[in-house]
């Protein structure tokens, strides 16, 4: 295969996809978007567990840090960190769940330019990687179900392992099968997931009904600090540096908090506004109803993603950050039509 030659990417298929993969004389370098949600942690590790089971080499590269409600999918021995990756000239690097250098985790941006790229995404804003491939499908409710049915197209074996994989990543990015997303080929692709085995209890119980206290207590922080304006239609909560040291937390601790804010009634721009440690920047995370597309409000600070939820990056101080997605959140609810 070709390495990136700055030449926009090519738009294909499910099917042109599965070849391009099955064409991989090397290893499939696997990486998806620094702080990996369920689906980025279910893609990456489904994908690479079929490759191997081809006995195709494949590898999840600096997938991380992975959220302990993801352990019931045992990564063990599937990731490896980027900087011990020596590139060869038959590898190839396999994008999933992201389309865009600037959400990738630093140590693995330099392989962009080194490896031909196969990007698999389901983010509307996604614009691929110059000189790759990319399979684009913002209609998908996740980008698991996506790359389960190009691994099928491809004839790789997918055993309980990956089918649960797969299954954790189109769960989590569809709220269980609740989100305007979920479509008949999402729901044809879970059967066939429950199919090939997947233990869905089981998954339920680890990822939904085991919550460390930690991350309770910090989500108790999280509820005092939610501010509600704009006569109940912007929700906004905030987490600082102070509040995940004193509860022992991390950024994975609090995954998902801003569906606590969208869960404000009445509530149609919800966004939570975090600084994990002191001296880092800023991240968004924007949930939205229509008519509001958090996709193109994010865009407007470097961010993107989808019309119901998206993300930026800001760097700039925290109540800064505040007072600006506030206010932002504010003038689209008062706008005409909304």
């Amino acid at each position: 295969m070709e390495t990136n030659n700055g030449t926009p990417p090519v738009r294909v298929g499910e099917r042109d996809m599965a070849e391009a993969l099955l064409r991989v004389k090397g290893r499939c370098a696997i990486v998806a978007h620094l702080r990996p949600d369920g689906d980025a942690v279910g893609a990456s590790l489904g994908l690479c567990r079929a490759l191997r089971a081809a006995g195709r080499p494949a590898v999840c590269l600096s997938l991380g840090p992975i959220a302990d409600t993801y352990d019931v999918l045992d990564a063990a021995g599937l990731v490896e960190p980027a900087e011990t990756f020596t590139p060869a000239p038959d590898d190839a690097l396999v994008v999933l769940d992201c389309g865009d250098v600037s959400r990738l985790r630093d140590e693995v941006k330099p392989l962009v330019g080194r490896l031909p790229v196969l990007c698999i995404d389901h983010h509307k804003s996604s614009a691929g990687f110059p000189g790759g491939l990319l399979l684009l499908e913002p209609e998908a409710g996740s980008a698991s179900e996506v790359v389960f049915r190009v691994a099928r197209l491809a004839g790789l074996p997918v055993d309980r392992d990956a089918a649960e994989a797969f299954w954790v990543g189109i769960v989590t990015d569809t709220g269980r099968f609740s989100y305007s997303a979920t479509s008949p080929e999402t729901l044809r692709a879970g059967a066939e997931l429950v199919a090939l085995g997947v233990r869905t209890e089981r998954i339920a119980e680890c990822v939904y009904g085991n919550v460390p206290l930690r991350r309770l207590r910090l989500q108790r922080r999280f509820l005092q600090r939610l501010e509600v304006s704009a006569g109940g239609a912007v929700s906004v909560g905030v987490l600082a540096p102070d509040d995940y040291a004193a509860e022992g937390c991390d950024a994975t601790d609090s995954e998902n908090f801003v569906d606590l804010a969208r869960a404000v009634r009445g509530c149609t721009l919800a966004a939570f506004v975090r600084r994990v440690r002191s001296g880092g920047k800023v991240n968004v995370s924007l949930r939205c109803r229509p008519p509001h597309d958090a996709a193109a409000i994010c865009a407007e600070w470097g961010g993107g993603g989808h019309a119901a939820a998206a993300g930026a990056t800001l760097d700039m101080d925290l109540g800064e950050a505040v007072r600006l997605v506030t206010e932002r959140l504010g003038a689209a609810a008062r706008a005409p039509g909304a």
